[in-house]
């Protein structure tokens, strides 16, 4: 399943809220992401958040747990697979 792009999805995203997800990483793209939102994220390929519906992180390299299966927009979507920001599409 494809999970869409929406302001809707992005705010209800756990991303960022991730063990994985490290501090500097969250620094390092913060602004980015912002900027992101106030243009069109729904054509973008890659954004630093709701890795379910973009690709994998550009910044995170190691595992250090994972929250997809206890996220809102995993259970809408019915998505089966987890660790989406270290593996595009989920492993």
């Amino acid at each position: 399943m494809i999970v869409d792009k929406t302001k809707e999805n992005i705010d209800k995203c756990r991303c960022m809220d991730c063990p994985t997800y490290s501090e500097q990483c969250k620094l390092r793209n913060s602004i980015e992401n912002m900027l992101k939102l106030m243009g069109n994220y729904q054509k973008t390929n890659h954004f630093e958040k709701m890795f379910c519906a973009y690709e994998k992180s550009n910044c995170i390299y190691q595992n250090n747990g994972c929250l997809c299966a206890t996220c809102d927009i995993y259970k809408k979507y019915n998505l089966k697979k987890e660790d989406f920001c270290t593996h595009t599409g989920g492993k």
